[in-house]
């Protein structure tokens, strides 16, 4: 009876952990990525409204001071260039600290789903820092991002976000 007893409460703590990584897991309903957010995260979608317009997906979790967002454009066919290099990745990192209206701190190589990518460390007037990987794609455009406020540490947390971006087969 113990045996079994102790056997029972293994297999529901398997089950519970499974349950729980199962809901931290996220792919949309296009089957296109899949990627872990620490809570089911708010999408978004702006759709193109003629041939040549860029569609818009945006996932986000915002929680304790942290933010988690994971951004698709899709542009139209033949839009974007063959292959990015390091130079396209960095006149995207530049152009976000323009538009965010933050500061560009550094930026190094990295990757995103097993790909070459560039990561950029931006900071606003208010000290929040955000962190930016971006990844071209065919004719799309990924853009993950983990911004914390001031005071609060990474911890390891970036990492493991964009660890965990997975591109469909």
């Amino acid at each position: 009876m113990r045996k079994f007893a102790t056997t029972a409460v293994v297999l529901v703590a398997l089950v519970a952990s499974v349950c729980v990584h199962a809901q931290a897991l996220y792919a949309p309903p296009e089957g296109d990525f899949s990627i872990a957010f620490p809570a089911p995260p708010t999408a978004q979608a702006q759709p193109a409204k003629r041939m040549n317009d860029v569609s818009i997906r945006r996932y986000v979790v915002q929680q304790q001071g942290r933010a988690y967002v994971l951004l698709v454009e899709q542009y139209p066919q033949g839009v974007l260039p063959p292959s990015a290099n390091a130079a396209v990745y960095d006149r995207l990192l530049r152009s976000h600290a323009d538009d965010s209206n933050t500061e560009l701190i550094s930026t190094r190589p990295a990757r995103l789903a097993g790909l070459p990518s560039l990561e950029g460390t931006f900071k606003d007037m208010d000290g929040d820092v955000e962190v930016l990987r971006v990844l071209m794609l065919n004719d799309r455009i990924y853009r993950l991002t983990c911004a914390r406020a001031p005071g609060l540490d990474d911890a390891g947390e970036a990492g493991a976000f964009f660890g965990s971006f997975k591109l469909a087969p």
